[in-house]
C-alpha cells in the first residue's frame, strides 16, 4: 500500500527542551500561607508591581508564586484575567534567575493594561543581583 504524496514529503522535527530545572513554581493556595505571606515577609516594589516574598527556611527547591490584580484598577475580569496570564508567563520565562525558594506574591499595580515584555524586564530588574 503506497502512502499519498503530501504524507511522504512530511517530516518530523523534535526539538529537544531543557530540563534542568532548579525551582519549580507552584500555586500559592491556603488563606494561612497568604497570610504569612504578608506578615512574615518583605515587600518590595517596581514600577508597576508589588511583590511580597517568603523565603523558606529549608531547602526543598520549590517556589509558590500568586498573582493578583485589583478590581480597583481594572473593573473587567477579562482584562484581570489577561495580566494574571501575562505575569504567569512572565514569571515562566525568568524562572531559572529567581534566587530564592519559598513563597511569592504578585500583585500588579499599574493603571494601564500591560504588555507581557514590560512585565518580563520589570521582573528581571527586580531579581538583578
Amino acid at each position: 500500500m503506497t502512502l499519498p504524496t503530501i504524507w511522504q514529503t512530511l517530516t518530523v522535527i523534535t526539538i529537544p527542551l531543557p530540563m534542568n530545572k532548579t525551582i519549580t513554581l507552584n500555586r500559592l493556595k491556603g488563606k494561612v500561607k497568604i497570610k504569612t505571606l504578608f506578615q512574615k515577609g518583605s515587600i518590595h516594589r517596581t514600577k508597576n508591581l508589588l511583590i511580597s516574598v517568603l523565603e523558606a527556611n529549608k531547602k526543598d527547591n520549590r517556589l509558590y508564586v500568586g498573582v493578583s490584580v485589583p478590581k480597583r484598577n481594572f473593573k473587567r475580569a477579562v482584562d484581570r484575567n489577561r495580566i494574571k496570564r501575562q505575569l504567569r508567563i512572565a514569571l515562566k520565562t525568568v524562572e531559572k534567575t529567581i534566587p530564592f525558594d519559598g513563597s511569592c506574591m504578585l500583585i500588579f499595580n499599574g493603571r494601564k493594561s500591560p504588555t507581557t515584555h514590560e512585565l518580563i524586564n520589570e521582573l528581571k530588574m527586580f531579581l538583578k543581583p
